[in-house]
């Protein structure tokens, strides 16, 4: 595998960890939302 590919692989795997953290940022985000949403509805 030539050094070129390589890096571009490096590349492709850091972006694909990045947007998946961010995936289960939003997630998370998006659960706690409709928790609040749901506790500010009972009051």
């Amino acid at each position: 595998m030539s050094k070129q590919s390589f890096g571009q692989l490096y590349f492709d795997m850091k972006r694909s960890i990045d947007s998946q953290k961010q995936k289960d940022v939003y997630e998370k985000r998006k659960k706690k939302l409709k928790e609040n949403l749901k506790k500010r509805k009972k009051k």
